[in-house]
This record gives structure tokens, sequence and C-alpha cells, in this order.
């Protein structure tokens, strides 16, 4: 999603020579560096080559029906099968300005996305079915997007337009690189210009804004631009003449900055723990194509920045067909960042270093493969798509069983984002509670049911005086309550297996949403399946059914969204006794089936 709207930065290669000698000089050194390290010729071999080549492609073919991968098969081809009943567009939407609700810009945003998710798809289809359908139609969107995209060369680059641009560079790429052998000459260089153009105009842009080439540019944006550049030069090496010099500068971006700076400490991203998925997504994108094709092996240079931690503390339960819903799979998740969107990752990651806690989360994802249709929708029709479901079939292991590994960890403190949480065990239906920002969240059973009702991003600053402690048989977490939420502390008790206790001081009712129909009886409320919640300490006042609305609002606040889903869940309002609340919650068995096999 787009976070925030970044500063344009306007300065000129005449203002800044100096700055401008010294990043071509550094480039050239990079390249050097590249050309004379890697195992091979920067470049060498034919398409595919970005994330398998011809004969892993065949093995790749081969499997379709084997195990879990037919699984992922089966999902991958439903989405790809969607994908054919949909018209490529036919008109460019040019930027607007001014802009004051942000719709253009998310109707840009939304429809590059739109169109590189089903033109990447419609490539991963064809690549592992040869199916003519999925060829025909994957280069028709691929020749579409470049003559309606291709206009972004015309206009002046901005931080703005990048962000979305970079991304669409990517889709083309990829596809050009899964359909090469089918694309006649004529097409292959339509794509070529295409790319060349408009990336020739960003990286000289780059170039020209020190911002944007080096540390001062937004992290999670520089990740996503960087890698998605990088990834159309590594497609077009020994074709376009200046794809080496993008290859060399977007190098330098991560092994300067991005890979060591982008991502918290802790693993975390400093904006948001969704946005750990979608970072960890574009340097996976960027850094297998870049071994692949180039040597350069940047997972085992920097292994100990890709951490999956927050992975382990954040996971609930699996994830079934259908739209995404906030909090649904994920703590502190919005709908399109759940199980679906952090799978592919923790596929990658459980394969490259061998991780089978890794394997075991990534599939209780039970839509592995499709496409990920989001609620954001523009009143101009635009959807958000998500196409990870190509990758996330190639990056499956077999070889790597899922399990859960011995002694590891049951609660996690993330305190440079403010988020703790503890967890029962490690399968799904388990109860999982956490706190960020003094927001409580739990999940039992397979569902949420106790969602504070607040909007921590605008009305919250960090919990304060943290105490996290383990040992084994019971978890806590306590801490002073934020700034708004109404309670001066509280405390999260785990004791397992199975009962969570909440105790909070609070000077109002205290409210939270959850999923399900709940049957309220006195001070207990139950769910099917016999997750039960029960008030030891105060009194339900009431419990509304639809008493939470939840609504698709982006742009700081400003753009609402059309939502194919609109949901209402049930509102809890509790009234604390003489200042103090007190909740126990109880997991009866797990509704979820912890399958991680076909």
């Amino acid at each position: 999603m787009l976070p925030s709207i970044p500063n344009r930065l306007r300065l000129s290669c005449e203002k800044e020579p100096a700055m401008l000698s010294r990043i071509a000089v550094a480039s050239a050194v990079i390249l050097l560096c590249i050309a004379s390290a890697s195992c091979a010729e920067a470049g060498a071999g034919s398409h595919p080559r970005l994330y398998f080549n011809a004969e892993e492609l065949a093995r790749l073919r081969k499997t379709r029906t084997q195990g879990v991968r037919a699984r992922i098969y089966r999902n991958l081809k439903a989405s790809a099968d969607w994908c054919l009943a949909k018209t490529p567009r036919t008109a460019w939407i040019a930027p607007v300005s001014p802009d004051p609700i942000y719709l253009n810009l998310y109707d840009r945003f939304y429809a590059m996305m739109q169109d590189m998710a089903i033109m990447e798809h419609l490539a991963f289809a064809y690549a592992y079915s040869l199916e003519e359908p999925y060829f025909e139609a994957g280069r028709k969107w691929t020749l579409s997007c470049c003559r309606i995209w291709r206009k972004e060369a015309d206009g002046e680059p901005d931080a703005n337009k990048a962000y979305a641009v970079m991304r669409l560079l990517k889709g083309v790429a990829v596809s050009y690189d899964l359909l090469y052998d089918r694309l006649s000459p004529q097409d292959r260089r339509e794509i070529q210009e295409t790319l060349a153009s408009i990336g020739g105009k960003y990286y000289r842009w780059y170039l020209q804004n020190p911002e944007m080439a080096g540390p001062g540019q937004d992290k999670h944006h520089g990740s996503v631009e960087a890698s998605s550049f990088g990834v159309a030069a590594l497609a077009l090496l020994d074709e376009v003449e200046e794809a080496r010099n993008w290859l060399a500068l977007m190098v330098k971006k991560h092994t300067d900055h991005l890979l060591p700076q982008a991502l918290n400490p802790s693993g975390t991203q400093e904006q948001s723990s969704n946005f750990w998925a979608s970072t960890m997504q574009y340097r996976i994108f960027f850094m297998d194509a870049l071994r692949r094709v180039t040597g350069r092996d940047l997972f085992k240079e920097y292994r100990k920045f890709m951490d999956g931690r927050i992975a382990l503390a954040a996971v609930a339960c699996e994830k079934k067909k259908g739209y995404d819903q906030d909090q649904e799979n994920i703590l502190f998740a919005p709908s399109y960042g759940q199980l679906n969107y952090w799978s592919p990752v923790l596929l990658y990651l459980a394969r490259e270093y061998r991780r089978p806690i890794y394997q075991r989360l990534a599939l209780w994802d039970k839509t592995l493969g499709a496409i990920q249709e989001t609620r954001y929708i523009t009143a101009n029709g635009e959807q958000l798509l998500f196409e990870m479901g190509g990758y996330a079939y190639a990056w499956y292991d077999s070889t790597v069983k899922p399990a859960v590994e011995k002694k590891l960890p049951r609660s996690f403190a993330f305190a440079d984002v403010n988020e703790y949480y503890v967890r029962d065990f490690y399968r799904a239906g388990d109860i999982v509670a956490g706190i960020r920002l003094g927001q409580v969240i739990v999940h039992a059973g397979g569902r949420p049911v106790w969602v504070d009702l607040y909007n921590i991003d605008s009305q919250l600053k960090p919990a304060t005086d943290v105490v996290l402690a383990d040992n084994g048989e019971m978890a806590t977490i306590s801490c002073a309550g934020a700034a708004g939420t109404g309670h001066s502390r509280q405390t999260l008790e785990l004791k397992r297996p199975g009962l969570l206790r909440i105790r909070r001081q609070a000077d109002r009712d205290v409210q939270w949403w959850c999923y399900g129909r709940p049957v309220w009886k006195e001070n207990n409320l139950t769910w099917p399946g016999g997750t039960r919640l029960t008030v030891t300490k105060g009194t339900i006042v009431s419990l509304d059914p639809e008493g939470y609305r939840d609504e698709k609002i982006v742009g700081m606040g400003k753009l609402k969204l059309v939502d194919p889903m609109p949901t209402a869940y049930p509102l809890v309002t509790v009234r604390p006794e003489n200042g103090e609340l007190v909740v126990e919650i109880r997991r009866k068995g797990i509704e979820e089936t912890d399958s991680s096999g076909p």
C-alpha cells in the first residue's frame, strides 16, 4: 500500500555535478566487481533465467500433480482462468494535479498493480503448463501494458510515480523473461524499447536525485523500487546496453543501505510489521534473480538481515479461500496483508535457509498459487491485485518438511516497533495474543476474539514500562497503557495450554470487536468449537452483532474505497468493576485443521 505521500525532490544534475560524478564512479566500480566476482558472466544464458532456467522449468512442469505442489498448481490455474476473462486496458491513466483526495494517485497505482498481476500470472501459467490460451493472453497483456504505460517515459519522473512505475517495469520484465521463446523478434523489440525508455529516464532521475539514489529515500519505497528496477535490468542484460548501469546502481543501493537498514534490527519494519512482508517479497524477487543471472549471492552475504521472526509471532491460523479480512490470520495486519501475502516469503525462507517452521506456517495458506484479489477498489473500478502465485509454485521445496523446530520461542519482544506477542504453541487455532501501542488483539480457535476498538495509528503513542517474561508454562506481557486507550495499566497472562487472562485498569467502558457470532450468556461469550471468553471482574453490558463496521479508507484518511465485501462485526462493551477489568479466554479444541499436506 502507499503508507505516505513521499516528498518530491527536484535537484538537477547541473546543481550537483560532484554528487553525480561520485555516483557514476561508484556504479562503475560496482559493475566491475559484479563482472569479476560472479561465477557466471553477467547476463549469460538464454531465457527464462530470472527464477528458473529451462532445466528447472522442465522439473516444475513434471511435478504439477504431486503432493503440495499439485494444490498450489490448482489454485494457480484457477486464477489463470479468471485472468483469461479479463480484457487488457485500452487507455492510459494520466497523472492529475491537484489530486486533493489522492484518487488519481490510487487509480494509477491500483491500475498498474492490476495489469502487472494479470500479465505475470498468465505468463507463469503458460510457463508451467504450455497451454496456448495462457500464452496468447499473456502476450496480449504484456504488449498492451507496454503500449498503454509507455507514456510514463514522456513525463517527468517523481517519487509519487516511481513506487508504481518501477513495479510495472518489473512485471513487464518478468513476463518478457517467461514468454521470451515464443515472442516474435518484433514483440521482443517492443518490450525492450518500452523498458529501455522508461527505465532509462528513471535511472537518470535517480542519479540526479541523491536522496532517491541513497539512504535518504523512504526505506520501504526504496526496497520496492530498487528491487523492481533491478529485476528489469537483469531481464535485459546483454540486450539493452544501459541495463548494466541500472543493475550496478540497484546493487549499490541494496548493499550500501537497503539490506542493512530497510528493516529494523529486530527484523520488523518501522512503519508497519506488515511492511516486513512486502519488503521481503521484493528483496527476494531481486536477490533470487541476481544470484541466478550473475552469481552474486546476497542471501549468503546478508543472511542476518533476512529475519522471519515476526512471522513466528504474528501468524495465528489458516488462510481459507475468499476475500481477506483485517486481523484474519495475521495479528495487526490489514485485510490485504494476511497469510496469503506472507506465505510466499515464508516458502522462500524455508527453502533458502532450510527452516521447517517457515514451511509449516506457509502451508497454512490454502490459497497458495492464487492471485490475491483485495478489497481495495477505487470509485473508478481499479482493483488492487497481488501476484505471488507463480512465485510460490517455483519457491516451494518439497524437501523441506513442515515441522515445529526444537526450542522455538513462544514469546516475542519487538521493542523498536512497540509490539509484543505470546503464543500457546504452533498449531493453527492456538491462542496467539499481542500488544501494539497499547492495543490488544487475541486469536483463539482460529479467529480473532478480541480486537481493541480504536485507531492505533492516529490516536496512540507507544506503550511504556513494558515487561515480557516467559518461563515456558506462563508467559506475561505487562505495560502502562498508551495515551488514548482509556486504561492506565494492563497485563496479558498466557497459562499454557489454552488459557489467557487479561487484566486491565480502566476508567471507562472497554470495547472490542470480534469474529463470528458468539453466544452471550451472563458474563460469558462462547463461539462454535468451544472457545469461551469470561469476564471475571466487570460486567458485559452489551453485544451488538453489527456494532463494528469495516471501511476501506486510504490516502491518509481522505479516500474511501468501494469494498466488494462490506462487513459488520460484533462489538462487545464491558464495564470495569472499581476501575479494574479481568477477562479469561479459554480455547477448547481447534476448529481449523492443521493440515500441511496436499
